[in-house]
């Protein structure tokens, strides 16, 4: 009787212990930075001596709870100041790793946003707050532009990353801080479709929001670019930093459909999807987790080019691609390399998916990408037929 006691009071620790859960943050204006709890599990849970980290990418700053009973089922907004922390800290615009451990150091939960996690960062006066509960950032949070701190998050909307049609294509973010205004900053969103898409009211979010104008479509297969020149009347936070940045794509309806992330480009280079419009990842925050994109010179409005040299090299192991004149794209799989292959064409368009194997593609004559996936290693090779 006495050890079935001591198992129940141990199960009830236990889940206690996994019971708190990140639900929601501020990190500005400064003055409201904050973050909430949620106490998922039936009991009450007592923080006292509970430790926050924030990690950034040059220091992590900690801190820990004064005493607080979070009740069963509820919620708790912590202000990052001494009035419920034994010591101040803070939580950084671009980005930061949030990690909360109980006091005999056992991690509770965590969550990276901007550009040090996939959840995206909030901008002023919003939040970014939890919908689900699946582990993954990029899919469990989203930014709520109308924050519930303290309650349950009734007015975010969860995130559909990948679907539709229309998807962030290329960057140039060269002029940090528009310090020089010769030089014109851009975003552009390709639709991989063909049909036209009305994005009127979508959101381009990076350090601002910026509002879409009504009725705006972009054509089957088309583009729509936002310059620098124009964002600063409706958006004038909104900036692109060559060093490191962040940029996310909104419906009107505030449904997260793309973003990408990246850090240190080079000065007068974009950051640009190769082969055109063709997406495998939504969720980048920096450059090594959005592998779709690469520095490139800009192209505003046009198909993003791709080198004649850019080929599947040494990567594919034994895959050759050739040309066949008069008669389309021959592909050889001699040691039967496990994988799976696209034939895109010069618009990125996917003509023909299917496994790695021996194929000859009979096309018309033009410029053709065969992109393969080996291993996680994606490699693309350019193609002309002649005919």
């Amino acid at each position: 009787m006495k050890r079935m006691l001591v198992l129940m009071i141990l199960l009830i620790s236990a889940v206690n212990i996994f019971a708190l859960k990140i639900n929601e943050f501020i990190v500005t204006p400064t003055s409201a930075e904050a973050i909430e709890i949620y106490n998922e599990s039936g009991g009450a849970v007592d923080v006292i001596g509970y430790k926050l980290y924030v990690i950034g990418t040059t220091k992590t700053d900690s801190t820990t709870f004064k005493t607080y009973s979070i009740p069963a089922g509820g919620y708790k907004s912590f202000a990052l100041g001494v009035a419920e922390f034994n010591e101040s800290l803070g939580l950084s615009n671009d980005g930061a790793i949030i990690k909360i451990y109980n006091s005999s150091n056992v991690l509770l939960d965590s969550v990276g946003y901007g550009d040090m996690g996939p959840a995206p960062a909030p901008i002023y006066n919003f939040s970014c707050a939890r919908v689900t509960n699946t582990g993954n950032n990029a899919n469990d949070f989203n930014m709520d532009f109308t924050p519930s701190m303290g309650a349950v998050n009734s007015s975010v909307v969860s995130p559909a990353l990948g679907t539709g049609n229309v998807f962030i294509n290329e960057v140039f973010p060269h002029d940090t801080f528009d310090t020089v205004a010769a030089v014109v900053e851009f975003v552009e969103l390709y639709n991989n479709s063909n049909t036209a898409v009305d994005i009127g009211n979508w959101v381009i979010v990076c350090d601002d929001d910026y509002y879409v104008p009504a009725a705006t479509n972009i054509p089957a297969y088309g583009y729509y670019v936002l310059y620098d020149n124009v964002w600063p009347g409706t958006a004038p936070y909104f900036y692109l930093d060559s060093w490191r940045d962040n940029i996310y794509l909104y419906t009107g309806t505030g449904v997260r459909v793309d973003q990408v992330g990246w850090n240190e480009l080079p000065a007068d280079s974009s950051f640009s999807v190769r082969p055109n419009g063709v997406r495998s990842v939504y969720s980048g925050y920096n450059t090594a987790t959005s592998p779709d994109f690469e520095i490139y010179t800009p192209t505003p409005g046009a198909v993003n080019p791709v080198d004649e040299a850019y080929s599947l090299n040494n990567k594919t192991f034994d895959v050759k691609v050739q040309s066949l004149s008069n008669v389309g794209i021959m592909i050889e799989n001699p040691s039967n390399i496990n994988g799976s292959m696209e034939i895109l064409d010069i618009n990125g368009r996917v003509l023909y998916s299917t496994f790695i194997k021996n194929l000859v593609f009979d096309t018309k004559a033009g410029t053709y990408f065969v992109k393969t996936l080996i291993d996680g290693v994606s490699s693309t090779v350019k193609v002309n037929v002649i005919k």
